[in-house]
């Protein structure tokens, strides 16, 4: 459960407040003027969100490469029959280890 502390009640008691953030684990909420600033939360849960933050930026990164496919399979979708084999014939030849020269 958070709790709110304004800047002031934080510079006078910082040791007991940052104690009962990292003991009870329990994040604060600083305020100024009844505005939110800044949440202190402890160093473990920092941890977990930077580790958060970052499966997502990947996921992210994954979801783009794969709109980016569907893109161009989209494009490619529009060949002609002579073109969609031209492609399949450059990637068949660029498998490493297989023999291009298939049984007919």
């Amino acid at each position: 459960m958070a709790f709110t502390i304004q800047t002031t009640d934080l510079r006078r008691r910082s040791r007991e407040i940052l104690d009962r953030v990292r003991m009870k684990s329990e994040a604060a909420i600083v305020q100024s003027y009844d505005a939110p600033q800044a949440v202190l939360i402890p160093y473990e849960q920092y941890e977990d969100y930077l580790t958060w933050k970052e499966s997502r930026e990947k996921r992210a990164a994954w979801l783009n490469e794969l709109r980016r496919i569907a893109d161009e399979v989209s494009t490619r979708a529009n060949l002609t029959d002579e073109q969609a084999k031209a492609l399949i014939e450059e990637a068949v030849s660029n498998i490493p280890g297989l023999d291009a020269r298939r049984p007919g």
